[in-house]
């Protein structure tokens, strides 16, 4: 399965320059899988509601998922991950959508808001795992990863691949992926973005660095603070199956199961 991410910086409040953005740099590509960073259709730095409102779209008449299946359906490429803000019934969400050929096949609504969030966006209450013709994939919102929890559902679900969009500038995140990935036996690809936002008139950076990690724990692929669009292969029989494991036990995903978590 060859799966990749597109880091980049995102373009402030241009839904349409940052699609084409991602369709020029894209088209030329093979991939089962590319996940895309959190907010890559409008920047993440929004002081008021009234400034996201513009961008906030019901995904049943998406233009963004409209346009990315069709970029798919011409390139004959598989998903698409990543966040944009929704509206439903008047109210916000973070919502990480996967976008195939067909249209929308899977949504997830962010769970784990930081403060900055909340003034805007009601939290999610749902783990969602797609259950796609090469493989289980869950989607994650940044913050997610720092509850184990939320991968913790996934893997009740027999995730195998976790799609996680992101939009950080600290240096705790990157070291939270391979630990999540070790401990749930499955492969993350973890999307970051570049460049930099005004936050209430305070400047602030992006640190890129994103990565996609086997269940082993181990980096297969990471960005640095620059563009990149990295694709690797990706073998699923190494899911619930990693070097380690031989000599522990065989079944990791009974032993998860061994635990009822409800949100």
């Amino acid at each position: 399965m060859r799966v990749g991410f597109f880091q980049y910086a995102v373009i402030w409040r241009d839904r349409q320059a940052n699609l084409d953005y991602i369709a020029a740099k894209i088209k030329q590509e093979t991939f089962d899988l590319l996940v895309l960073p959190e907010f890559f259709t409008t920047g993440y730095a929004m002081d008021t509601k009234e400034e996201i409102l513009p961008f906030a779209e019901d995904l049943r008449h998406s233009p963004t998922v409209q346009y990315l299946a069709h970029i798919l359906a011409e390139t004959g490429n598989g998903y698409i991950s990543g966040t944009i803000p929704e509206l439903d019934q008047g109210i916000l969400y973070n919502t990480s959508i996967l976008v195939g050929a067909q249209g929308l096949v899977a949504s997830y609504r962010k769970i784990h808001l930081p403060d900055y969030e909340k003034r805007f966006f009601q939290a999610g209450d749902t783990a969602v795992v797609y259950p796609s013709n090469q493989a289980k994939i869950g989607l994650s919102i940044c913050f997610d990863c720092w509850f184990p929890q939320q991968t913790a559902l996934l893997k009740l679900q027999e995730v195998e691949v976790i799609c996680h969009s992101s939009c950080f500038g600290g240096s705790v995140t990157p070291t939270i992926i391979p630990i999540r990935a070790l401990e749930n036996q499955c492969f993350y690809i973890s999307c970051n973005r570049i460049g930099e936002e005004y936050f209430e008139d305070e400047l602030e950076s992006y640190r890129g660095e994103s990565q996609i990690v086997n269940p082993d724990g181990q980096i297969l692929a990471k960005a640095g603070q620059e563009e990149s669009l990295t694709l690797v292969t990706i073998n699923l029989q190494e899911v619930n199956h990693p070097n380690f494991g031989s000599l522990i036990t065989k079944d990791f995903q009974s032993e998860h199961e061994k635990y009822n978590i409800t949100l």
